[in-house]
């Protein structure tokens, strides 16, 4: 569905409600079948996820608790350099 030859500096808000805010919209919008990918929208309609979006979106502290830690997590991965 998108075109060819698209100018690479254009970008498409992946939350158009509020792009320039983060929050938990994102899983709203996925609770109303607005995902902007399909493997997003996955989340809300597979049932291994769905509980997932469905608490993000409906509690603010909790995503933001889960994002909290999983960067943290991802803060302590090492990072390799030359030919490791």
């Amino acid at each position: 569905m998108c075109p060819l030859k698209v100018d690479p500096r254009i970008a498409i808000n992946m939350d158009p409600v509020s792009p320039k805010k983060f929050d938990n919209q994102y899983f709203k919008n996925l609770q109303q079948g607005k995902g902007l990918f399909t493997s997003d929208q996955v989340l809300f309609t597979d049932s291994r996820s769905k509980a997932t979006v469905n608490l993000f979106a409906s509690n603010e502290k909790a995503f933001d608790s889960a994002f909290i830690a999983a960067i943290t997590k991802l803060g302590r991965v090492g990072v390799k350099t030359g030919n490791q």
